[in-house]
């Protein structure tokens, strides 16, 4: 080999390396990382939502077949629905979240505060409205 070739071949090994290691060396831009931190957030959500979605959905299943009687039918669908309800409530707060939190407030942590505090907040309402006598079974 020539002087040339193996210069030309460093050189293109070298040019190999830079163009590789470029966008494994070059920070993430924050909105980027807001961006992906968010998504996972609503993905997580996504996910309870659809486990409240097939609970019910079997809920359902269980009380047409008769496996289950009508009134730990009606008070666990009532309670299922209010988590899901909770959850979209949660969802469209990340949404708005969103648009609020910018650079580095933005943090898991900060989303997993806000889903907690949701949370906290639901079973809270929930606690209550389970121990008041609803209007349902008053009659």
């Amino acid at each position: 080999m020539s002087i040339l070739g193996l210069i030309i071949s460093i050189s293109l090994f070298l040019i190999a390396i830079v163009v590789v290691a470029l966008p494994i060396l070059r920070p993430r831009d924050i909105t980027e990382k807001d961006d992906l931190q968010m998504q996972v957030q609503r993905d997580r959500v996504q996910v309870y939502y659809d486990r409240v979605l097939t609970n019910i959905r079997d809920l359902d299943e269980d009380h047409a077949t008769g496996k289950i009687d009508e009134a730990d039918y009606h008070d666990e669908r009532e309670v299922w629905v209010h988590r899901g309800i909770r959850l979209l409530r949660v969802g469209d707060g990340l949404d708005a979240r969103q648009s609020l939190v910018t650079g580095r407030d933005a943090d898991a942590d900060t989303i997993d505060e806000a889903i907690e505090a949701a949370i906290s907040a639901y079973r809270q309402g929930a606690g209550a409205a389970l121990h008041d006598p609803s209007p349902r079974e008053a009659n």
